[in-house]
């Protein structure tokens, strides 16, 4: 059976009590945060507005396309209740289907080119927020690396004594 410890397993700070970290101070990284942070919300409120703005155009097109769609079929059923004959019968469905073939296939190229589109320049953006990282990333090593100059420059801190129970 292990025995007892007088230090907690989870106590870190009298571990760390002999480690030489310098502080850092959170001045040095505010204004490069502020402009990191200021480009990185800007990139996705303009994924967001572009993404928004791509579902609008297609759901307006589509609907568009179900109301016109809905209109031809009542009137391919209006045309054939005043059909006499077989032959004038099978000339408007045949018609009728020819037209809604063609229809569909213009309707679905539309909204193909659409999410063509939406994906270009969501791609764009997304090319956008990854320069932001690098840069972010740049940012916030140069003013660790400053910190840390001007933290070793400073007078080193004695190490705490460590307490016994």
């Amino acid at each position: 059976m292990p025995n007892k410890r007088d230090i907690d397993p989870f106590d870190f700070s009298s571990m760390m009590a002999n480690w030489q970290i310098p502080t850092l101070s959170n001045w040095a990284f505010a204004e490069r945060e502020d402009h990191i942070e200021a480009k990185s919300i800007a990139g996705f409120q303009k994924a967001g507005v572009t993404m928004w703005s791509h579902v609008e155009m297609a759901f307006d097109d589509h609907m568009n396309f179900v109301s016109h769609r809905m209109h031809e079929d009542f009137e391919c059923a209006k045309s054939l209740s005043e059909c006499t004959a077989p032959e004038e019968t099978i000339a408007t469905l045949q018609s009728f289907y020819t037209r809604m073939a063609n229809e569909y296939q213009s309707h679905f190229e539309k909204q193909a080119a659409l999410f063509r589109n939406s994906f270009s320049e969501n791609a764009a953006i997304a090319e956008e927020l990854n320069e932001t990282a690098l840069e972010s990333v740049a940012e916030l090593s140069k003013a660790t690396e400053e910190n840390l100059r001007s933290a070793k420059s400073a007078k080193p801190r004695k190490p705490a004594a460590r307490k016994k129970s």
